[in-house]
């Protein structure tokens, strides 16, 4: 069955309410705002302004961690998180870029190989699939904090 748009805009809502913060989770800086992003912020780059997913503000307002969500990986995709990559801080335990991209069930080795070959950093690679009413979030690979691979 294709992804849909819905899907998309759904898993991204579950996200951003879900994983920034987990439920529960008590390190949480204090001052972070997590928004679900449907083109509300936007953030200027070098190369042209990008709008992600899943933004999260630190307590300066300013955007430390991103989120994109997928529904294929092609060129577009790849130069997103190569954008929302240089944007990322890198406050977690190994210093890589506080990205985490989400890709539909199956394709997160596809988007590993297109990660590495293009040497961006990113601290959470997910696995996503909708199922009737659920959303499921599977973690693939972590190469920032421990406790974010949940």
């Amino acid at each position: 069955m294709p992804l849909t748009t819905a899907d998309h805009d759904r898993v991204v809502r579950f996200v951003a309410a879900n994983r920034f913060p987990f439920p529960g989770q008590t390190d949480w800086p204090v001052g972070y705002i997590t928004i679900a992003n449907f083109g509300s912020h936007v953030i200027d780059t070098p190369d042209g302004p990008i709008s992600p997913d899943i933004v999260i503000l630190d307590e300066r307002g300013e955007p430390c961690r991103l989120g994109e969500v997928e529904t294929v990986i092609d060129a577009a995709a790849v130069a997103r998180w190569a954008a929302c990559s240089a944007i990322a801080d890198t406050l977690n335990e190994t210093g890589v870029r506080n990205l985490f991209v989400y890709v539909p069930r199956g394709l997160a080795p596809d988007a590993l190989r297109e990660l590495d070959r293009h040497a961006i950093s990113f601290a959470g690679l997910r696995e996503w699939e909708v199922d009737g009413d659920a959303v499921r979030v599977t973690p693939f690979l972590t190469r920032g904090d421990r406790y974010d691979h949940q």
